[in-house]
């Protein structure tokens, strides 16, 4: 079943048993404890939460404040109006504007009734539609099969854009970027639906890939301006080395020693006799900084999750 189907079939059955328990409780406009269900199930149980919690603050708030004006000053349209004058911009200060709406319909109910037993009603009302609401978001589908797979797919596809690197083809980074903000989203939708549960790793990891698709980047945009040369295919061979270390494994320690020896190999080549030669082995110094920065990022994961 598509997610969509579930918050849609989740939205009838809450609003459905929310009227019914308010009906048996013989209050006052029963309708409006499904219509705060409807309006209260989100997409994760953190923001169900959190918008629980808006919605109650706000209602005390709106509610507390429009009592003391009924009784002030009585049940008039003006006193209604001046209630919702001052309750709007202090829902706004407190954070809690998403409560507006059924808060107003909640004040509009003691209005109507001219009767401060309606208050009572409303929190009655607010308590059940909120509750009801949480009750049925309890169950999430999960993800964590997608996640994995998605994980695996930008794996293949970094080896892919290397390997591209490698044979000097034109490399677009398009579908890795899709994939790791895909993922991302994917895995903090998952997150949010266990409010209990350790620390999902797997965003640190596709976090760690989408820094290494930076460097990854800088590294493509540079070695298009180096010549072919001997220099150019010990980093290359270089790349090879890397690709072939892609993957959940800490293979990045032995490769960051790897590449200080080639920067110390470098060091002992002739100097540069021309600009151009002296500008393109700048270059790949440059590059190599880069290959490092990528190497790094594997390796603080790997530190991460150690202390996790």
């Amino acid at each position: 079943m598509k997610p969509w189907m579930y918050q849609a079939l989740k939205m009838v059955v809450g609003t459905f048993f929310a009227i019914e328990i308010a009906a048996l409780l013989n209050l006052d406009y029963s309708v409006t404890a499904g219509v705060i269900v409807l309006l209260s199930i989100q997409s994760t149980k953190i923001k169900s939460i959190q918008l629980a919690l808006k919605r109650s603050i706000a209602t005390f708030l709106g509610l507390g404040l429009s009592v003391v004006l009924f009784l002030l000053f009585g049940y008039e349209l003006y006193i209604f109006i001046l209630a919702l004058l001052l309750f709007i911009p202090l829902a706004y200060m407190a954070k809690v504007e998403d409560g507006i709406v059924v808060t107003t319909v909640l004040i509009s109910h003691v209005f109507l009734g001219k009767d401060l037993s309606y208050a009572l009603n409303a929190i009655y009302l607010l308590a059940i539609g909120v509750i009801v609401a949480l009750l049925v978001n309890i169950y999430m589908p999960s993800y964590k099969r997608k996640i994995i797979k998605e994980i695996d797919d930008i794996d293949q596809s970094l080896r892919d854009e290397i390997k591209k690197m490698i044979d000097l083809d034109d490399s677009g980074f398009a579908q890795l970027e899709a994939l790791i903000n895909k993922a991302l989203s994917r895995i903090q939708f998952e997150s949010d639906n266990h409010l209990f549960s350790p620390k999902d790793m797997n965003i640190e990891y596709v976090s760690m890939r989408k820094e290494q698709l930076r460097y990854l980047k800088e590294i493509h945009t540079d070695i298009k301006k180096v010549q072919l040369s001997a220099y150019k295919k010990i980093v290359i061979d270089f790349l090879c080395d890397i690709r072939s270390g892609i993957g959940k494994d800490n293979m990045a320690k032995p490769l960051l020693i790897h590449l200080e020896q080639i920067r110390q190999d470098f060091k002992t080549k002739a100097l540069p006799a021309t600009r151009s030669e002296f500008e393109e082995r700048a270059i790949l110094y440059h590059i190599l900084f880069d290959i490092e920065g990528f190497l790094m990022a594997k390796i603080h994961y790997h530190e991460l999750i150690d202390t996790e």
